[in-house]
């Protein structure tokens, strides 16, 4: 190797240009504002966030509350695609999509007549 690996000279001027800028401008290194560990718990809320089973769970709760129960539906092949596609273009869930064509077969479909007597 040809010369130190450090020079220090240069190293030591370098020190005292910085230390030069640090005393004609206090303000630019923030010695007495908060630290960031200071506010250490408001950013662990931003950083870590609520984990993942926990916000399904608040989730599937707060569906219940409105009302919505569980249900596991086996579709035939072509339909969970057809499905997306439509929830996509939508804006709207899975259980939505069914419930709407539930409405849409019911309203279409003649039911019927319960108040009659079966003829016989």
């Amino acid at each position: 190797m040809n010369g130190p690996v450090v020079d220090l000279v240069r190293v030591r001027n370098a020190l005292a240009k910085l230390d030069r800028l640090v005393a004609e401008h206090p303000e630019r290194c923030n010695r007495n504002g908060p630290k960031w560990a200071d506010h250490l718990p408001e950013l662990d809320k931003l950083t870590m966030g609520t984990p993942v089973k926990q916000r399904i769970k608040d989730y599937r709760a707060r569906l219940r509350a409105k009302g919505y129960k569980a249900a596991t539906l086996y579709l035939p092949a072509g339909i969970p695609d057809r499905l997306a596609q439509l929830s996509q273009q939508t804006g709207l869930t899975y259980g939505d999509l069914v419930a709407l064509a539930l409405d849409c077969y019911e309203n279409q479909t003649p039911q019927p007549d319960t108040d009659k007597e079966p003829t016989q």
